[in-house]
């Protein structure tokens, strides 16, 4: 049976660039030859990627408006798609299955976890809390999450064969940009359409599938993580330091490469990607910024120092220090 990989990307070309780091990468870790390998990829734009993965074995699912907005159900929730395109590929595929988001890229091979996964044993990216741990997040950024605790501790949820589950928040989430499956848990789909559809509409929670997901997999498989394979970048300061590093290598003259060479690229790139992001001046501003929202005003300036040497010339930033100077000086 061949590993399979399965994608998503559409609506902008930095998803397209992202997507494309995370298969190249792929190949440039796993440790088996291309004929026992499948990329499924889920696109708007099938022909952007044509020249970057050519020599791959890559099928190309289309991704049309009327699609998409299937995929997001009558609850019109984004995420929701993931749950559809997962069935899906277990359609398509015959063998494990292996699903990422595109912000993500691997670090090694991930053949050894994914020949782990069984009927009894799945993976997920990383285990990130309970539930009970939403209930006191700090407002306004947090109602939704202590909307979801507040609907989990009021009521039972039905399953897509009737029978009732209580969801308790001891129950944990894990992050679902990362996905191990074998083939017969395409029998939680059913579940996971349910348990997303009562969950969205009552708390507009953007994590909802992901709890569906942890929470089917925990009751019924052992869970276990799989971050020592695959890195997931999902903070919004990370994604936009991809972006700005794609977008300066990724052309078409880089994809007329030959593969090997591309390939060499991108896992030397997947190297250090990590450690370039920790000094990253983008990371430097946030941290900075985080630290005197919370009136660290030691950490923030040394961040922004920090910063300032790497760049000088941000006005903005700027700015946002002489806000929160001033609001030190006048506490």
């Amino acid at each position: 049976m061949k590993t399979n990989l399965v994608i998503q990307s559409f609506g902008r070309e930095n998803e397209y660039k992202r997507a494309i780091l995370t298969i190249l990468s792929y190949y440039a870790y796993i440790r088996l030859t291309v004929d026992k390998t499948r990329v499924l990829l889920f696109t708007d734009k099938p022909e952007y990627f044509a020249a970057y993965l050519k020599d791959l074995p890559v099928d190309y699912i289309l991704l049309t408006p009327a699609k998409i907005k299937s995929m997001r159900g009558q609850i019109d929730f984004l995420h929701r798609m993931k749950i559809a395109l997962i069935e899906e590929a277990f359609s398509l595929i015959n063998g494990n299955m292996l699903y990422t988001d595109s912000d993500t890229f691997f670090i090694a091979d991930p053949n050894p976890v994914i020949q782990q996964v069984s009927p009894e044993k799945s993976f997920m990216h990383v285990w990130e809390h309970q539930f009970e741990s939403l209930r006191n997040m700090p407002l306004p950024a947090g109602k939704t999450f202590r909307a979801f605790v507040e609907l989990i501790e009021s009521q039972n949820f039905q399953l897509a064969d009737g029978r009732e589950i209580k969801i308790t928040p001891r129950y944990a989430s894990w992050n679902a940009g990362v996905m191990m499956f074998h083939p017969t848990h395409a029998r939680f789909i059913p579940d996971i359409y349910t348990l997303t559809d009562q969950f969205y509409p009552a708390t507009q929670n953007h994590a909802s599938e992901q709890y569906a997901f942890s929470i089917m997999l925990q009751e019924n498989t052992d869970l276990e993580p799989c971050d020592s394979v695959i890195y997931h970048y999902w903070y919004r300061i990370k994604k936009q330091i991809v972006d700005l590093f794609l977008d300066t290598r990724l052309n078409i003259t880089w994809a007329q490469l030959p593969l090997s060479d591309k390939l060499n690229q991108v896992k030397t790139w997947t190297m250090m990607l990590p450690a370039y992001f920790d000094e990253h001046v983008l990371t430097l501003r946030d941290l900075a910024i985080q630290s005197f929202n919370t009136n660290d005003f030691s950490t923030g300036y040394h961040q922004a120092f920090k910063a300032l040497v790497k760049n000088p010339f941000s006005l903005g930033f700027m700015k946002d220090i002489l806000y929160h100077t001033k609001r030190k000086i006048n506490k």
